[in-house]
């Protein structure tokens, strides 16, 4: 297929199906639904046309996809002065729209091209860099100098350099309008028997293919021009890098040139072919590039449309400021770091721009087989909340074949960053091109990098901190210290000093959870500066204890983005939905560890689900389904017999946040039944879709408040 090929309406059917049928596994992200900007003068969509929309859409658009037909045999002259054609008017397009990003007096031509404002071509690199101050001492340590050194790979990244084939950066550096709804409708057929037969071998296709061409008459594309058709469609263009078949780490960066793994010893490639003309690979780690996505966003007026909310939601806002009103907090937007992202780094974001974060997690493939594999995705924040975590709408980043767990996360993390910075870099800074349906023009993009996130576990691989359950293990950077029992290198959240403290470093005052000071981005560089500038591993081994860094995130090198530690979000769900409820069952019924040589747990008055009582219970849970209307997927089912078989975060919701507290009443002693009631009340607000200040102030007060009685009654302030 040549590079002219564009992205087809994200709201298709293909689009749909081929999140579920592709070798990939996910979706770049229709936006076909739940669409809240409209353009002047029409009303939104109600539900019952989004509904028909989308059901026209899935049954007709296979329809509408053709290839180039008879005309593509005119004559060489008149294709010639076709191009010139396009050419103008893209550079036309391209010309106004980057009049955004000229400045305030940057709609005349003549500013463009003014000395004062540089102008840069296709593949021209913006030459600034973000702060490395952090890089001006190379580190003693190992894992620092290797974090150093991918850091100032990517702080000179260029879409040249980057791993894409030629037909893509044809794609990223010339955008085109995508093509008519007839100039598509010859491809039906072929792409129909693609994602009919995509779970199936390649000669399933291939011979069917082979059958519809010879007895129905019937041209279908070959299997490797129908992939490359879909990968145009959608922009999903995968990207492959080396990586050891231990999973250690990825031939990347600084491991590029290696033949063996760093870490474990292994070849690169199958023993007794690394000397050979044709080497055979041993595994492979795969990167779906986002710009090519993103330019697949953009190009139907559905996916155009559904990323102006962003803008339209910060505007919103300025105006709820200046009239004097409280903000009601239902977005991220609403928080005062992009609220006041001008001001803080000095971007002021344009309605083409594009907002994005990096979510990063494992899974396990197979129940019963050891298949464990990490990806990452790119959630769009352009979009409206209720849109933007729908599976149909995230754009996959990256995956991290298995079993083994990677060692180096950075080596796999590399390609994302590196290619995320080229495109921010592109352009003089400009960012990316893409085609825009809702303005029928080519604009320029840049790409915002807003949060990094991940479980409490899989953080540490992004910001660079130490474990959870380090001594600042706080995923923010707040100065709270932990402790640790004698002996024993597990620190724990407690904000109270324990009573006979015999571990010196555990002896600090209490910890004022009403005056807790905000995490700054000085404060971060200053403390990452420490640790990077750490003389041997005891001075590292102290400077990581004292400010909770280990290393420098990937994110320091991006020129767009919210810096650290500002961009790290905590992992609430995990908490409220699993951790807390397990824990307090735990004490509930007794079963959490006690140490026998100092207490007892006969002494534990709050331990009284257990027996018949816990039995009891567990059955008025179950029996309360009947009463659940049935939006709810996922009720809980009996606690006393399947609490430990995987109980689901949405059943640990409406039973502990739900149910629980009129369920537990007469179960527990008052005392802690009335601080169980705290975390419940808390929890509800913070997960309310919209919050007004006087919630947000309410939430605050009474979680500090479970947390102070929390560790008065339970912990009482004993080592043990």
């Amino acid at each position: 297929m040549d590079a002219e090929m564009a992205s087809v309406d994200r709201g298709s059917s293909e689009d749909r199906e081929l999140a579920d049928l592709s070798l990939f596994g996910a979706t770049t992200g229709d936006c076909s639904g739940n669409i809240h900007d409209h353009a002047d003068n029409e009303s939104p969509p109600t539900v019952e046309e989004i509904e028909h929309t989308e059901f026209q859409t899935s049954t007709t658009a296979a329809a509408m996809l053709s290839a180039p037909t008879n005309e593509a045999l005119e004559s060489a002259e008149r294709q010639e002065q076709d191009d010139k054609l396009a050419e103008i008017l893209r550079q036309v397009h391209l010309r106004g729209s980057l009049q955004s990003h000229a400045g305030p007096d940057g709609g005349h031509d003549e500013d463009l091209d003014s000395s004062s404002q540089p102008s840069y071509g296709p593949g021209e690199q913006d030459p600034t860099i973000s702060d490395t101050s952090f890089q001006a001492t190379p580190s003693r340590l190992e894992h620092i100098q290797w974090s150093q050194e991918f850091i100032t790979l990517i702080q000179s990244a260029t879409l040249d350099d980057d791993k894409l084939d030629s037909a893509t950066l044809e794609r990223l550096r010339n955008p085109l309008p995508p093509r008519t709804d007839a100039e598509l409708e010859d491809y039906k057929e072929s792409l129909d028997l693609y994602f009919l037969t995509s779970s199936a071998p390649e000669s399933i296709y291939k011979n069917l293919r082979h059958h519809m061409e010879e007895y129905h008459d019937t041209e279908i594309l070959s299997l490797h021009k129908v992939r490359q058709l879909v990968e145009e469609l959608t922009g999903i263009s995968p990207v492959y890098d080396d990586m050891c078949i231990k999973g250690c780490h990825a031939f990347t960066g600084p491991f590029a040139d290696k033949m063996e793994c760093d870490t474990c010893g292994q070849s690169r490639y199958l023993p007794g072919t690394a000397n050979k003309q044709k080497k055979v690979l041993r595994q492979q780690a795969c990167t779906i590039p986002l710009g090519p996505q993103i330019q697949a966003l953009r190009q139907s007026k559905e996916g155009s449309m559904a990323m102006r909310y962003r803008s339209q939601k910060m505007e919103e806002l300025i105006n709820v400021e200046a009239s004097g009103a409280d903000i009601v907090y239902d977005n991220i937007y609403c928080g005062s770091d992009l609220r006041n992202l001008g001001q803080a780094t000095g971007f002021t974001a344009t309605e083409d721009d594009t907002f994005v974060g990096l979510s990063v997690d494992g899974a396990q493939l197979y129940q019963d087989k050891k298949s464990d594999t990490w990806f990452g995705i790119w959630i769009v924040y352009d979009y409206d909340p209720a849109t933007r975590y729908k599976r149909r709408h995230v754009l996959p980043a990256f995956i991290i074949p298995g079993p083994e767990k990677p060692k180096n996360v950075e080596s796999y993390l590399f390609r994302s960053f590196y290619h995320l910075l080229a495109l921010q870099r592109e352009n003089g800074g400009a960012g990316l091109w893409a085609y825009d349906a809702m303005k029928e023009a080519i604009i320029s993009s840049r790409i915002f990098f807003l949060f990094g996130t991940a479980d409490a576990v899989g953080l540490v691989e992004l910001d660079g901190r130490v474990s959870h359950h380090g001594a600042h293990g706080c995923r923010l950077g707040c100065p709270m210290k932990g402790r640790h029992k004698p002996g024993a290198g597990h620190y724990y959240a407690a904000h109270l000093r324990p009573n006979f403290s015999s571990v010196g470093e555990c002896d600090h005052p209490d910890f004022n959870l009403r005056q807790v000071p905000d995490p700054t981005v000085e404060k971060y560089r200053e403390d990452l500066m420490t640790v990077v500038q750490s003389a041997n591993q005891t001075a590292y081994e102290k400077a990581c204890l004292m400010t909770g860094i280990s290393r420098p995130s990937l994110i320091l090198a991006l020129k767009y983005t919210l810096p650290p530690p500002k961009c790290f979000t905590v992992d609430l769900m995990h908490l409220l939905l699993n951790n807390i409820p397990e824990l307090m069952l735990s004490i509930w019924r007794g079963t959490i560890k006690c140490d026998t040589d100092t207490d007892s747990k006969l002494a534990w008055d709050w331990a009284t689900l257990s027996g018949k009582r816990w039995e009891e219970h567990g059955q008025l849970i179950a029996d309360a389904k009947s009463a659940f209307p049935s939006l709810f997927h996922q009720t809980p089912r009996n606690p006393a017999q399947k609490l430990n078989s995987g109980f689901k975060a949405t059943e640990y919701c409406l039973y502990f946040f739900g149910l629980g507290p009129a369920h537990l009443r007469t179960l527990l002693p008052t005392v802690y039944w009335q601080n169980y009631c705290k975390i419940v009340r808390g929890a509800r607000i913070l997960t309310q879709r919209r919050i007004t200040q006087a919630q947000v102030r309410e939430a605050y007060s009474i979680l500090v408040q479970f947390v102070e009685e929390f560790e008065n009654i339970y912990y009482e302030r004993r080592m043990d």
